[in-house]
């Protein structure tokens, strides 16, 4: 994570990120957390992007703990949660979202349960 975290503009990020990253693995148990979007693909721009995260789970989260919304400094961390079914069917019908996090996001944590 410190390597898409290098620019003059997100290095003070590291700690909370970390600490939101810490949040989702106790609370959630996920088998892999990824970094999505503009600061993954080093397009991330201070005060208009936003942080996404994508937290892949074994079991489909509730509908109220599916999407969180935390702060990070003053930068705005989208969470959404999927389970790998979930996962996998958003993939095969195109989510844009889903697609780009697999393809162009930065994993930041894997279980050591997870399976390759």
């Amino acid at each position: 994570m410190k390597e898409i975290l290098r620019g003059q503009h997100t290095r003070d990020l590291l700690e909370g990120l970390e600490e939101v990253i810490s949040e989702l693995i106790e609370e959630y148990k996920p088998i892999s957390v990824r970094i999505a979007g503009s600061l993954a693909e080093r397009r991330f721009v201070r005060g208009l992007s936003d942080i996404d995260i994508l937290t892949i789970t074994l079991e489909k989260p509730s509908k109220h703990r599916r999407f969180r919304l935390k702060a990070v400094k003053d930068v705005d961390v989208e969470i959404a949660v999927y389970s790998v079914r979930e996962v996998e069917e958003a993939a095969k019908s195109g989510n844009q979202f889903i697609l780009q996090a697999l393809t162009r996001g930065v994993e930041v944590y894997r279980a050591e349960h997870a399976m390759e």
